[in-house]
């Protein structure tokens, strides 16, 4: 099972701006719900060389990707242009 620390959401929150400018994301409970339903509703997801997971989930024009490593979520971005990331060597498509 996937977790995502309180101290992680401050810090996605307070950090990663794009979430309350692009998304609308107000509370700690909305980006919470929203990381998780990313983890287990991605549109896709990929892991690289080291078992690290990246969770892609597509909301209108954006992409929300969220890290996971050893089952804890270790921070997430909203991506304003995203590329296809099959393409990179280091990574392997999981679905």
């Amino acid at each position: 099972m996937i977790r995502v620390s309180e101290r992680t959401l401050k810090h996605i929150l307070s950090k990663h701006r794009d979430f309350t400018v692009l998304l609308g994301v107000s509370s700690i409970g909305e980006l919470k719900r929203l990381i998780m339903d990313t983890v287990a509703n991605p549109s896709e997801a990929y892991a690289d060389r080291h078992g690290v997971k990246y969770f892609l989930k597509k909301i209108d024009e954006r992409w929300i990707n969220v890290v996971v490593a050893k089952d804890a979520v270790k921070t997430a971005h909203v991506l304003r242009t995203y590329r296809k990331l099959r393409g990179r060597r280091w990574l392997q498509r999981l679905y």
